[in-house]
């Protein structure tokens, strides 16, 4: 075989292979695997613009009919579009002749989440239409689903077109519409090589339909582009319309290479804001042109709006992509397209772009005569750079001059010259940042902190460095501290974040100033980035008087919105917060305070402030001690004068209603109106000249505020007053009350006269009435501008008190100095001197004064003794600590209450209080010998953010007590009524801990005490007590006494600590112990009782006792031992009753504690009197409180006999109930019987203690009116004399109404005219039998009483009233008897 024959059989072999292979190949890729193989190569090509195209499956043949399912159309974010099915019916192998030969591409359906966004690609030349024919004979989608998000609501859309490219010539045909209505449709038919380019485009869009979502403008939209010609000479029209508005007409045209557009557009109606768009608003004048030479554009021309006017001029190298010496020139005729806080005069820029598109070189210079920021301004500005492009973002190195600057408030002392700076500024993505921006003047050295967004026209700045004196308009000036970084965050953009600290030097209100307590010092976090939005972190404020704990808040350039959220706290206010919302324009405040007081307890205060169509609206609620307070008010703002209309307004009950206006001089005019709860009055505002003037005319009749914790009544008052506020103010004013009332205080009668004119004037006052105490005072007081001398004289407690001449005060200006002055109390004297304002100053001297003086300002307290010595106080502002000093010697120091009083002791004091610490020392003497001593040493914390107050009372303590001496002066501090306490008792503790928690280590021990209470006749012998102070607790280790024949022995514990509500335990066990002892009760007790007191303020009584024997007397007014003593009254005075400021008898300190006790007496429980011998036995339980004690439980009769009417009644049954309810009213049943004359009577007893019913039955039965007279006269009825049968119809219809209770002749009286009519019983002491009294007042203190009876017995009673509880009484008789005596009564 030849070698030519082997080469060629090699040939054929090889040939085979490759066209086995092939056929392989071409039968594989129609297979499942092979069509996967494709859809893996389709998504592996990605075009230059980041097209990417993925198919989930391919059916069918590749080669004819292929089925495309899931098909993903993708740009670099991801999918923007997918098709479940597109079917694609093609000539492949037409390729190889250069022919893309598609019959059909069809899709049902193809749903677009989003538009693309596409890679840019530059313009590399390639020809504009491709080397390749393309033949499509259909290209259709049935349906178009534009999400939401991309059009504002969902539309739907179709198109169908075909498309041939053959020759180098295009022909496209193509329509499309929406459901909504939108129509496009498209002729094009372009022959480049042949000069031939036709065109014909048209839209008609609904103004709901698929365009105008495109667009985000819901109008209609019709646009059309058409022209004809070779591309030689071509020539045609842009016209586009927004419902009545054109948007654009644009004559185009190409002659020979060069291309001109001139006509009008208004971009601003189609594209989003940006730089641009606002630079070509409203309408823009185009007038360009490009002459094409090799792919070269020669541009030259302009472009016109009202805002700016743009010139350019240079080449274009479309096939390099690159500029070459284009020069721009740019005048802004609105300088505030480029930030809405912008403005200028004569503004222009040149700029030089040379290089690629992509990182062109721009030589730049910029003039203006006047560029403005806000209320910054600079003149005379020029600034030259070379701004050097990169892919990623431009870098422009800025060198800016300005002649002078304006307007930087009190920064540099407000004004700039020579001002230069030097910097560069980066932009990137459309934002704008710099962080070494140089600013240097003759005044200023500082850096500058840029950032902005051009497209949205925001920029923001801050300085970096220090600034003194930097004035906050209305606030006041400050040293301000900024210290501010640029941040780059990857993703995120630039922003400046840092902190600002500043300190105020000088606060223009006076109201401010007081309200902190001094300056201020502000510290907040910032942060401020490219997205607009100012966020405020950790914002806090410190003054003497206030602190802001915490401030958020943020504001957003974009639309103006702000929140801020801060708490703080005001030492004179209480807890203080402030959320503001909304935008700047029309912002919603609302403020709340927990207690601003403001002098009626003002508290919980909410004020919601809003922005009205006419100014501002306040809505405000909160609560007073006198009740709530609300109310809507409009503050008027606008070209007008300031007016506030009070639309509602109430307070506790009073209406408030009114408008004012403020006048051109300052003043407000107009009236308010108040009424409600017994107030009405107004207050009529006026000018005087420039000074406000304010007449009120009020009046109170049975005025009450009650709805708060604090009651104010007023019987009658008026108020008249005209004040007149000049520097100096005037003040003519006369105030009465009569039958006033503020919470303990009562005044019987007030009245206060001022006329103040001029710094001159005069002052009266007069009133009397209680403050727990009664009192009288009177006061004038004559004022000059240069001396204030006042005058007073008064009582109070039965202790004289007035000023030895007159006290002299001289003002100055805020302050006030008080001369030596003298004030007598009593047999002693207090000698004042020192100052008041913003701080107080007193010096002042004691000589022998009553300590008496304190009383009526410690209810209760009932302590005397002569007080000797100094006491001096020192404080430069009320929010300062104090310096205190104080040197006493007070003799016969005792404290008294009712029914007992300490013995007397001296007491020598000295004390002091410093800043830095204090110190007091006391000894205690009784009859020279000294018996206790005391020392205290304190510490106070060092200066911070509480308040003085708080400061004295966490300061650390210690020091100690030591007492050997009378049990009784210790006893009294307890103000237990009728009860004493003797003996000797020693006491020695050790102080530690801090003044509000104080830590003792010590003991008690006392022997031999007696213990006694008056009332109840108790009487505890032997008393014995052993107690250790530990920490803050007294624990009682051992209380034994005996009591009687029994005993009483205890233990428990009793907590000193105030903050925990002073804890109480003491456990009691009773052994056949004597608790009672006197002629009405008599008792022995055994149990257990525990007293105790819970740190939530619970105190309990509570146990139970056993009861073996108890005696109890039942005195009943008009017995017969004290027939001629009782219901003797004093007349009441006509009048108001005056008050002398005479003491009150002694009285105690209440105590209302819980009780729940169980008592158990089987039997011997003996109730006697009102002619009751009985025995009973008792299962009760006490509970309420000791004020209002509530009984439940019953008492059942044992046995017992009832005297009535001089006869002795049997008790045949008895039960008395308690439901719970008061011990004094119990439901009652008792019936007793007794033989008259041969007939069994029954006396029964129903109803309620406090509204008894008595009835009569007898065996035989007989009437009520025949039992009545032989139970009183023993007589049948017919046998009764005249004044036996009155008596007889007055008891009998006093029984039947009930209203006499125990007074059967009360109707009889009234009809007399008497004051006091009764029947009294027999006497056999005196010989006198049943007999009538009848008396009647002389005047108001003399009362004249006769008794009388059948039997010719006759006796006169006189009565005279000394004082209210003391009398002189005289007894003058038929039977020569006479006698005389003093009463003395009290009521409990």
């Amino acid at each position: 075989m030849t070698l030519g024959r082997r080469l060629a059989i090699g040939g054929a072999a090889l040939l085979g292979v490759l066209l086995a292979v092939l056929f392989g190949a071409y039968v594989w890729l129609d297979t499942q695997s092979g069509r996967a193989f494709v859809a893996r190569q389709v998504a592996g090509v990605a075009l230059e613009n980041g097209l990417n195209i993925r198919i989930g499956k391919i059916d069918g043949s590749i080669y004819g009919g292929a089925v495309l399912r899931d098909v993903q159309f993708r740009d670099p974010k991801g999918a923007f579009a997918r098709s479940p099915e597109i079917r694609l019916d093609w000539h492949p192998f037409a390729y190889l002749t250069g022919v893309v030969d598609v019959d059909a591409l069809t899709a049902r359906e193809l749903n677009v989440a989003r538009m693309p966004a596409f890679n840019v690609v530059p313009d590399r030349g390639d020809p504009l239409l491709p080397d390749l024919d393309i033949r499509i004979d259909r290209l259709r989608v049935d349906r178009i689903v534009f999400a939401k998000a991309v059009t504002g609501e969902e539309q739907v859309a179709r198109f169908d077109g075909k498309a041939r490219i053959a020759d180098r010539r295009a022909v496209v045909e193509a329509a499309a519409g929406s459901a909504q209505g939108d129509r496009l449709a498209l002729k094009l038919d372009a022959v480049p090589d042949d000069n031939r380019f036709d065109v014909d485009l048209k839209i008609d869009a609904p103004a709901k339909g698929l365009v105008a979502g495109l667009m985000g403008r819901e109008v209609p939209v019709q646009a059309a582009l058409q022209g004809r010609g070779s591309w030689q000479k071509w020539d045609g029209r842009l016209t586009a319309s927004m419902g009545a508005e054109q948007v654009a007409d644009v004559a185009l045209t190409a002659r020979d290479g060069t291309f001109t557009a001139k006509g009008e557009t208004a971009p601003a109606k189609v594209m989003a804001d940006s730089l641009i768009v606002r630079g070509l608003s409203p309408v823009a004048l185009v007038d360009l042109s490009a002459s094409f030479d090799q792919r070269v554009a020669n541009i030259k021309g302009s472009v016109r709006s009202a805002s700016a006017v743009l010139g350019a001029s240079g080449l274009v190298d479309l096939g390099q992509g690159a500029f070459d010496d284009l020069a721009l020139d740019i005048q802004l005729l609105r300088p505030a397209i480029i930030g809405s806080n912008v403005s200028g005069t004569n503004v222009r820029g040149k700029a030089l772009l040379n290089g690629a598109f992509a990182a062109p070189t721009v030589a730049y210079s910029a003039t203006a005569t006047r560029l403005a920021f806000d209320r910054t301004t600079f003149e005379d500005v020029r600034v030259t750079g070379e701004a050097q492009g990169r892919e990623d973002r431009f870098l422009i190195p800025v060198n800016a001059v300005a002649r002078r600057v304006t307007g930087i408030n009190q920064i540099a002392g407000g004004l700039l010259t020579n001002v230069k700076m030097n910097g560069d500024i980066a932009i990137a993505n459309g934002r704008l940042l710099s962080d070494n921006m140089k600013i240097r003047s003759d005044r200023i050295n500082a850096t500058a902190l840029i950032v902005g967004d051009i497209g949205k026209g925001f920029y923001t700045g801050a300085l970096n460095g220090k600034v003194d004196g930097f004035e906050v308009s209305s606030v006041g000036l400050f040293n301000v501290v900024a210290d501010v970084d640029l941040e780059t965050t990857l993703g995120r953009g630039y922003a400046l974040v840092g902190t600002v600290k500043a300190r105020s030097t000088k606060l223009f209100s006076p109201g401010v100033q007081k309200f902190l307590g001094g300056q201020m010092f502000v510290n907040a976090g910032i942060r401020y980035g490219t997205d607009g939005v100012l966020r405020i972190t950790r914002a806090s404020v410190v003054a003497p008087q206030f602190r802001l704990n915490s401030g958020n808040g943020t504001y957003v350039t974009e639309g103006g919105r702000v929140v801020f959220n801060g708490a703080g706290y005001s030492n004179q206010y209480g807890p203080v917060a402030v959320q503001l919302t909304g935008t700047f324009e029309r912002p919603v405040a609302r403020v709340t305070a927990s207690r601003p007081g403001f002098g009626v307890g003002l508290s919980n205060v909410v004020g919601l402030v809003t922005r009205s169509a006419k100014g501002y609206a306040i809505t405000l609620t909160g609560a007073t001690d006198y009740g709530p307070i609300s109310g809507d008010i409009d503050v008027l703002s606008g070209n007008g004068p300031l007016t506030i209309d009070i639309l509602r307004g109430d307070f506790a009950g009073i209406g408030l209603t009114g408008r004012v206006q403020q006048a051109a001089s300052g003043p407000f005019l107009g009236t308010l109106n108040g009424a409600g709860a017994g107030f009405d009055g107004t207050i009529a505002l006026s000018a005087e000249g420039q000074y406000q003037r304010a007449v009120v005319d009020a009046v109170a009749n049975n005025a009450k505020l009650t709805g708060g914790e604090q009651t104010l009544a007023i019987g009658r008052g008026t108020i008249k007053a005209d004040i007149i506020l000049y520097d100096s103010p005037q003040i003519v004013a006369d105030v009465q009350v009569q039958n006033a009332m503020l919470n303990d205080i009562e005044l019987a009668a007030a009245r206060a006269k001022v006329d103040y004119r001029g710094g001159t004037g005069t002052a009266k006052i007069l009133a009397e009435g209680r403050s727990q105490v009664p009192f009288r005072i009177a006061a004038n007081a004559d004022l000059t501008p240069e001396l204030w001398r006042i005058a007073a004289k008064g009582r109070a407690n039965s202790i004289d008190f007035s000023t030895e001449g007159p006290l002299r005060i001289v003002p100055k200006g805020d302050e006030y100095e008080i001369k030596l002055s003298t004030i007598r109390v009593a047999n002693g004297t207090v000698k004042l001197a020192g100052s008041y304002g913003d701080g107080l100053e007193l010096q002042s001297r004691l000589d022998n004064v009553n300590i008496a003086v304190i009383n009526p300002f410690l209810p209760g307290l009932g302590i005397r003794g002569r007080a000797t010595g100094s006491i001096d106080w020192s404080q430069a502002s009320f929010a300062a600590f104090p310096r205190a000093d104080a040197r006493l010697e007070i003799r016969r120091f005792v404290r008294t209450n009712l029914g007992s009083r300490s013995q007397p002791v001296d007491i020598s004091l000295v004390g002091r209080l410093l800043p830095d610490g204090g110190n007091a020392r006391a000894i205690i003497r009784r009859l020279g010998a000294a018996v206790g001593r005391m020392q205290i040493d304190l510490t106070p914390l060092p200066p911070g953010n509480a308040s003085w107050t708080e400061r004295l009372l966490a300061a650390p303590l210690s020091g100690g007590i030591r007492y050997n001496g009378p049990a009784d002066t210790l006893f009294s501090l307890a103000a237990l009524a009728d009860q004493s306490l003797e003996g000797n008792i020693g006491v020695a503790a050790d102080f530690s801990g801090r003044v509000q928690t104080p830590r003792l280590t010590g003991v008690v021990r006392a022997n031999d005490l007696i213990y006694e209470n008056d009332v109840y006749g108790t009487r505890l012998t032997k008393l014995r007590v052993r107690g250790l102070f530990t920490n803050d607790q007294l624990e009682v280790t051992e209380l034994s006494a005996v009591a009687g024949k029994g005993t009483v022995t205890g233990k428990g514990f009793v907590n000193l600590s105030s903050e925990k509500g002073f804890p109480l335990q003491l456990d009691l066990d009773l052994n056949q112990a004597r608790v009672a002892r006197s002629e009405l009760i008599s008792t022995t007790a055994t149990g257990q009782i525990s007293v105790t007191n819970t740190p939530d303020g619970d105190a309990l009584i509570s146990g139970t006792l056993r009861l073996p024997e108890t005696r109890f007397k039942i005195i009943r007014q008009g017995a017969a031992s004290v027939a001629t003593l009782t219901g003797v009254r004093r007349k009441a005075a006509s009048g108001r009753p005056r008050v002398s400021g005479d003491a009150d008898p002694i009285s105690t300190l209440p105590s209302n504690w819980k009780l729940d006790i169980k008592l158990t007496a089987p039997d011997e429980l003996y109730v006697s009197g009102m002619g009751l011998e009985s025995e009973w036995g008792a299962n009760l339980r006490v509970t309420g409180t000791s004020n209002a004690p509530r009984m439940s439980g019953e008492m059942e009769l044992v046995r017992g006999t009832l005297g009535f009417a001089g006869r002795s009644f049997e008790l045949e049954n008895g039960r008395i109930s308690f439901n719970g309810g008061p011990a004094t009213n119990p439901s009652i049943r008792i019936a007793a019987a007794s033989e008259v004359d041969g007939t069994t009577v029954r006396v029964n007893i129903r109803g309620t203690g406090q509204n008894p019913d008595i009835s009569f039955s007898s065996t035989p039965a007989l009437p009520q009116d025949e039992i009545m007279a032989r139970i009183l006269f023993g007589n049948s009825i017919g046998e009764l004399s005249a004044i036996q049968a009155v008596q007889l119809a007055a008891s009998l219809n006093n029984l039947r109404g009930g209203s006499g209770g125990l007074n059967p002749l009360s109707v009889l009286q009234s009809a007399t005219g008497l004051n006091r009519l009764r029947i009294l019983g027999a006497d056999q002491a005196t010989g006198r039998e049943m007999a009538v009294a009848f008396g009647q007042y002389i005047t108001n203190d003399v009362y004249v009483e006769i008794v009388t009876d059948a039997r010719g017995y006759t006796a006169t009673q006189l009565e005279i009233s000394l004082t209210p509880a003391l009398s002189v009484l005289s007894q003058i008789g038929t039977t020569g008897t006479s006698n005389v005596n003093v009463r003395y009564k009290k009521d409990y």
